[in-house]
This record gives structure tokens, sequence and C-alpha cells, in this order.
């Protein structure tokens, strides 16, 4: 399995007897929430004070679970890192006077964690016998928790069927059991994954259903768990990921969900459950409303350019109009330059000042002058050192973005309409 936080191999929940290494009273007793231990080391982490300590009820970083957090002495405990040889780094907010600390766990955190990695157990195992899917990463973030499944085809419909299996095993009440065996043992167990290094291998067991190598902390049964809710399931090159929460975390995203479904209640006038279908027809009635828009600007613009052409420069193979207009939208002067152009023999060169500026180059078919790469010259008489781009085909061309003053651009454009013109005597 691939985690997101890397992993030493006590971190994938393998128990070895390293000297020196912290006792973890979190494996005997995930629940207990204070402590006392002895201060073996004091050193620093990235400029904050640390500590090692001969035993710890603080989880550290490790297999997809974040951290615990909380006090030694009163001081917070703001990370808690696993290393190499065995050890647990306490960084706290502030030295820590003493030779011995009564260290206190955040409690609320560590069981909102304990909710979330049990329930991910039951949801892994879910997807394996309903789905035939195994999990292939894991993150037990402090908003979003997610596994990742090697399928990029997932139904909706079999999320529901995974969802509603999960749950009835949460319902069950079944216990969840921590135990070391060694790898006789191990391999008679029917694991999730396999582990991958050998030695004593710490098991977590979700009554008959999921047996699992891991160094987590983990509630007493699954009613602790209180709800898996599955919230997204998206594509990720071959993989989809599925974000979920549990527990309170799904709580919570109930009740945002219900206050938000609340309010449109209130202001589409709609029942609980047509909610959506208010919604539609609103959504309905913006396309709608939208395309009549489109078409009145569309016929607005034709009227607008039939006016213009009254003032274009008349040359023997074409008319040419060069206009720097304000108060306009790089959609008004796009809208605009297409209804000249559905006149025969039309060039047209429209631009907007300012902060975002714009140009556009247009011509009718039957005009065979390049657009793009006009649009091109006058954009290198306007930045000698180049940086700003357009693009467009040889019938309409386009730029915007940049800055320029009224002046700048009226300059270029008259030397712009004095070379077009130039071209269609």
């Amino acid at each position: 399995m691939r985690w997101i936080h890397a992993v030493t191999p006590q971190r994938a929940g393998l128990v070895h007897t390293i000297a020196g290494m912290t006792r973890r009273l979190y494996w005997q007793d995930a629940y207990q929430r204070q402590f006392e231990a002895n201060i073996l080391q004091r050193t620093t982490y990235k400029g904050s004070p640390a500590l090692i300590l001969d035993q710890t009820a603080f989880y550290p970083t490790s297999g997809g679970q974040p951290h615990d957090t909380g006090m030694l002495n009163g001081v917070p405990v703001l990370d808690v890192i696993e290393q190499d040889d065995g050890a647990v780094l306490h960084i706290t907010a502030a030295p820590v006077e003493g030779e011995s600390v009564h260290g206190e766990v955040d409690w609320a955190r560590r069981f909102d964690h304990m909710q979330q990695h049990s329930g991910q157990h039951v949801l892994s195992q879910a997807f394996v016998r309903v789905a035939g899917l195994d999990t292939v990463a894991v993150h037990i973030g402090d908003e979003a928790c997610t596994i990742d499944l090697p399928t990029a085809n997932l139904s909706a419909e079999l999320v529901e069927r995974v969802e509603a299996e999960a749950n009835a095993i949460v319902w069950e009440d079944r216990p969840i059991r921590t135990y070391t065996v060694g790898e006789a043992e191990a391999a008679a167990l029917p694991l999730r994954r396999p582990p991958k290094v050998r030695g004593a291998i710490r098991i977590v067991e979700v009554g008959a259903y999921d047996w699992s190598a891991c160094g987590g902390t983990h509630v007493r049964s699954t009613a602790q768990i209180g709800l898996i809710k599955i919230i997204r399931a998206e594509k990720r090159g071959s993989e989809t990921r599925i974000t979920f929460r549990c527990g309170k975390r799904a709580l919570a995203d109930y009740a945002q969900v219900h206050r938000v479904v609340a309010r449109l209640m209130d202001s589409l006038n709609a029942p609980r459950y047509q909610v959506d279908q208010a919604v539609q027809r609103l959504l309905d009635e913006r396309d709608r409303t939208y395309k009549a828009l489109q078409d009145a600007q569309t016929r607005l613009a034709r009227c607008e350019a039939a006016a213009m052409l009254e003032g274009a420069l008349e040359g023997n193979k074409g008319r040419l109009l060069v206009r720097l207009l304000e108060d306009r939208t790089p959609d008004d002067l796009r809208r605009l330059a297409r209804a000249l152009c559905e006149q025969d023999e039309v060039i047209a060169v429209l631009g907007i000042a300012g902060e975002n500026s714009c140009l556009v180059f247009a011509r009718s078919a039957q005009v065979e002058i390049d657009m793009a790469a006009q649009l091109r010259q006058m954009l290198l008489e306007l930045f000698p050192n180049g940086g700003v781009k357009g693009g467009g085909s040889p019938t309409f061309a386009q730029s915007g973005g940049f800055s320029v003053t009224p002046e700048q651009m009226g300059r270029a454009l008259e030397a712009t309409a004095h070379r077009l013109f130039t071209l269609l005597r």
C-alpha cells in the first residue's frame, strides 16, 4: 500500500524491540489521556525546543494518521515525530522545565482521529468485499480523509452499496481489538494486505471483518465510529479518490448541509426533497434568459455595425473601420467585430484602452489580409520589447489583458489604419 506520509517499519504498525525506543502508551490503551514520563533528551527541531521521553501517550504522525497535540507540564505540544531509532520527538511551544513531565493529550483531537482511522479500516474492507477493490493509499487529515482505489470506473450505485455495507458493520457494534503476533500467526490471518517486513506485527482486528497491520489508535468498537459518510468520489488518472468523514465529522458535515438546504428551501419556497428540482428550474430559466440576452446583444451589435460602417474608409479592395471605443468589454468588441464582418469586404480593427486593454482584428471572407499578422505588427509597435502576445486566424485575431493609455492606443491604431488602408487601395 502507498501511504501519504513516509513510513518506517514502526510506522507501518510493526512492533520491534529497539534499544532506546520510547515506550508507546497508546499501543496499550488508546484511551489514556494523561501520563507521567522522564525526560531522556532535550534537543531542538527546526529552531523549536523538543523532548524525547522514556514513554509517551502522544501519537506521532505516521501511517496516514496525524500526530496528537496537548500539553507537557502545561507547555503546548505542537508536533510529534517518530525518529528512525524508534524514539518519539515532542516539539513544544517553549522549553519544558524539570526532569520529568506530566502529559495531557488533546482528547477531542485524539478521539476524532480514532473515529476516522477505525472508520477507514471498515470502509477499506467494505470496498474489498463489495467492489473487489484494495486501498492503495490512505490520508487522515485534520479536515478531509481519503482513500485511493485502483480504478477510474466507480459508479455512484456501487459507492452507495459500499457505504451501506460499512455502516451496517458500524451498527453491529463489533469489537475492535489490537494484539501482536509473530510471522507464522500473521500468515494465518486474512490480512487485507501482507506485512512488508519481518518480525512481530501489531494487528488491528475489526470483529471478524477486517484484519490489518497497523500502529494507529482506534476506538474500542465499531459503534464508536458513529457513522461513515462518503462525501465524494473523484477520478484521478487511473485511480479514484474517496473522500469520507466519520463520527463527529460526519455529523458536522450533515449539519452544515442541512443549514444550506434549509436556506435554499426558504429562498426557493420548495419542499425539502424537491430543492434540486427547484434549482434545476432556475438553471433552465437562466439558460433561456442568457440565450435571449445573447440574441438581443447580437441584434444590437448588427444595428451598431450598420451605423458605424457609414463612416468606414472606402478602398478599392474593401472598407476599413478602425475605432478606439470606451466603456466596452472584450466581449463587446468581439461581438461587434463579428457583426461588422458579416458585411462584404470589411476590415474591422477595434480597441479599448486602460488596465484591461483589448484589441480585435477581423475581416470579411472576401478580403485577403492576414489579421493575425497585422495584430502582431501592432503589438510590436506598442511593445517593442515584446511580452504581449496575440492569437487567432487570418480572419479573426485578438489580444488582451495588457495596459496602455488611450493616447498610446490611439497612436498605434492610427498607424495601423494607415498601413491597412494602403493595402486596400
